[in-house]
């Protein structure tokens, strides 16, 4: 395999035979170009250029020593991030345990062994609650993506001169019939109006289709990450291009190592995903399909569980062309010989931000694989979100405690015991010890009664007290407040009350997990941005026939319609609707409001619409009519109207203007009188003055009655 840079470095090998014969090394290279006249090592901006440019892995260019410091670093920064986090997960992997109720690994042995050791159910029943309403409020069926359209929708005209007044404005339609301007005026259109529409729904439609039908195990994943979410606290979802077009999966956050102070995942210094449990036979294939570089791992499906091995894949950054700004790349590596199997450059040529020279990289922006779905934020700002888990881990201690105490005291009643006397023989002679009973069964001893009676003597236990009880309905309250479990969402409440009552407790019961809802479309629109990015950056040809394909449309073009200006991409569902009850209620009202929506002059199809779409009707286009066709006379009428309110505005602006102007006339002239009688009243004084010997004062136009002296 040829070199990359067969001008900058050579490929390394422990074993000649793995050399390539075709290069040669640096120095001999070096050699033949000085020979030849030319430089012989490239530039720092050149070698980024082509580093940017080059897709696959890299790593046979750099030298054995260098592969091995690369490794030896980048698992060193993986096992410090993961011992930052250490008591996140702890508690991450305990809550896990929690809530599928697995037993413990240790059985307690207080106060005696084999004791109760009940967990209660809180945490198991919030995930499941939190499941059951999120999942079918992110997926109706197989649409979860709403393509928004930004700004208005009401076409752009061709705008062109006037002939006669050389004002810019819209070219007006011809008719081809007549060759005439066409009737009513209509301008040509570089974009008709609906236009961002109809892209935003052929867009959104294959998005659609993409998620549900070509990445098979989104929807599964999906109602997982919905169980494990609320007890951990964050999940991670990968998006990434696939050998059969753009994929995703699930990453559990026990399984994705980032720095504990990273702000985000867009500037987390290392992301480290850990692939565990991947069998030999899977490394050796990737191996000799050259995807990961040949080495030998010393791999034997014959060891201990079956010779599995951690794969780690590293998104960091290295200064690999020296320029001093360091770059996105993918490392990955096996973690227990720390050795590097591929290195693939995490960046692109459009992520390069160049200096106005050309020639200084100033930074360089990654790729983004992954979206982080949070419960609630770390209160002291950490990068992992915390989830019941940790909120519920005291109270959850407590509860589990006093619930297993008030077991221990029944059985310790129900089980009874005490002392008996030395002398009392109660099985066969001679024989001391303990009696046990079955259910019906009578023993035979060698004691009157009333010997026994008084050889026996139980022993006392205290009843639990009432305070117990009590406190643990408060802890469980306080838990139930933090889990968003209340009885009115849990279907347990009583069924006597108002509707509206019934639809307010809800609406407060909600409070809570609204808010975890709300983080939860966040993400799904960045998750379904990055599959918008994937598809239109790395689609290609074949994303592009497929669209064609399945839209079945004339108008259907992949390269314009999947450009991200003017779409928005969210989750189809209303966070603020989670419940079908909030759903209705919103139709109920909109449909209440149907007759001033015609009186206004809005569209009575798209509220019922609207309504039916609450209500998870199936196949709306089917029940509703198509819109009416428009009048030719109607349009007409009403160009006509808008061109007579036009005129009129234009008179009433004509008229406004020019009484604006006959009033300032008006006091422009009201002011030369006022200065011309000033001026001759200034004249009569001054006459005056001389013949008197006095000085003449000074008179300002606006102010005649008063003058200062010269």
């Amino acid at each position: 395999m040829a070199s990359r840079f067969p001008t900058v470095v050579d490929t390394y090998h422990d074993d000649p035979a793995e050399a390539d014969p075709n290069r040669v090394s640096v120095e001999e290279a070096q050699e033949v170009l000085e020979e030849a006249g030319e430089p012989a090592l490239l530039s720092k901006a050149d070698k980024l250029r082509r580093m940017a440019a080059t897709s696959g892995d890299i790593s046979e260019i750099f030298p054995a020593e260098k592969l091995a410091e690369i490794g030896e670093t980048c698992v060193d920064d993986y096992e410090r991030d993961k011992r930052a986090r250490k008591d996140w997960e702890d508690i991450a992997r305990e809550a896990l345990d929690a809530c599928a109720q697995e037993e413990k690994e240790q059985a307690k042995t207080f106060p005696w062994v084999g004791s109760s050791n009940m967990r209660w159910p809180l945490l198991t029943i919030a995930s499941m609650q939190f499941n059951a309403r999120m999942y079918p409020a992110i997926v109706k069926g197989d649409e979860a993506v709403l393509v928004k359209v930004i700004g208005q929708d009401n076409g752009k005209p061709m705008m062109g001169p006037n002939p006669e007044s050389g004002e810019i404005q819209p070219i007006p339609a011809m008719d081809p019939a007549t060759g005439q301007v066409a009737q009513p005026l209509q301008p040509q259109w570089e974009v008709q109006p609906g236009a961002k529409t109809a892209r935003a729904r052929r867009v959104g439609e294959y998005l659609n289709t993409t998620i549900f039908y070509r990445m098979e195990t989104w929807e599964d994943d999906t109602d997982a990450l919905l169980m494990q979410l609320p007890a951990v606290g964050c999940v991670f979802r990968k998006v990434f291009m696939g050998e059969r077009g753009v994929d995703s999966k699930t990453i559990s956050a026990l399984n994705l190592i980032v720095p504990q102070n990273t702000r985000n995942l867009l500037a987390a210094l290392r992301i480290t995903e850990e692939i565990e449990n991947v069998y030999p036979h899977e490394i050796i294939e990737k191996q000799r399909s050259g995807f990961y570089r040949t080495i030998d791992l010393k791999l034997d499906a014959r060891a201990e569980n079956d010779g599995q091995r951690t794969i780690l894949e590293q998104h960091c950054r290295w200064d690999f062309d020296e320029d001093g700004v360091d770059e996105p790349y993918i490392v990955t590596l096996e973690k227990e010989t720390r050795a590097v199997l591929r290195i693939e450059p995490n960046f692109g040529p459009p992520d390069v931000l160049w200096a106005p020279d050309g020639e200084t990289a100033i930074a360089v922006k990654p790729r983004q694989y992954y979206v982080k779905y949070g419960m609630f934020p770390h209160p002291k700002g950490y990068f992992y979100d915390i989830g019941l888990g940790h909120l519920l881990k005291r109270l959850g201690d407590v509860i589990n405690t006093a619930v297993n105490q008030l077991l221990d005291a029944g059985t310790a009643q129900t089980a009874g015991g005490g002392f008996i006397g030395s002398g009392v023989r109660l099985q066969s002679r001679g024989a001391r010890g303990v009696v046990r009973f079955t259910p019906g069964e009578y023993k035979t001893v060698d004691v009157p009664g009333d010997q026994l009676r008084n050889a026996i003597v139980e022993k006392t236990l205290p009843n639990v007290s009432p305070v117990t009880f009590q406190i643990l309905d408060m802890i469980l309250g306080a838990a139930r407040d933090i889990a968003g479990i209340k009885d009115v969402m849990t279907g347990e409440a009583s069924n006597t009350g108002q509707v509206g009552t019934t639809l307010a407790l809800i609406e407060q019961g909600l409070q809570v997990f609204n808010s975890c809802a709300k983080r939860t479309f966040r993400t799904l629109k960045a998750e379904f941005g990055l599959v918008f990015g994937n598809l239109a950056a790395f689609g290609g040809e074949v994303a592009a026939r497929d669209y064609e394909e399945t839209l079945d449309d004339p108008n259907a073009n992949f390269e314009e319609d999947f450009a991200i200006e003017g779409l928005d991409i969210r989750p189809v569902s209303d966070p603020a609707s989670i419940t079908r009850m909030q759903k209705m209620a919103k139709a109920q009202f909109l449909l209440s409001l149907l007759p001033q929506i015609q009186a206004v002059g809005g569209d009575p199809r798209e509220a019922v619409s609207r309504v039916l779409e609450a209500a998870d009707v199936e196949d709306i286009e089917k029940i509703l009519p198509p819109p009416a066709p428009p009048d030719p006379a109607a349009q007409e009428a009403q160009q006509q109207q808008i061109m007579l309110t036009l005129r009129g505005m234009a008179a009433k602006a004509s008229k406004d203007e020019a009484d604006a102007l006959n009033k300032v006339v008006q006091a422009m002239e009201a002011k030369f009188d006022l200065t011309q009688k000033a001026g001759e009243h200034g004249m009569k004084l001054g006459a005056a003055a001389a013949a008197s010997q006095t000085p003449i004062p000074v008179y300002d136009p606006n102010y005649p009655n008063t003058g200062i002296e010269q």
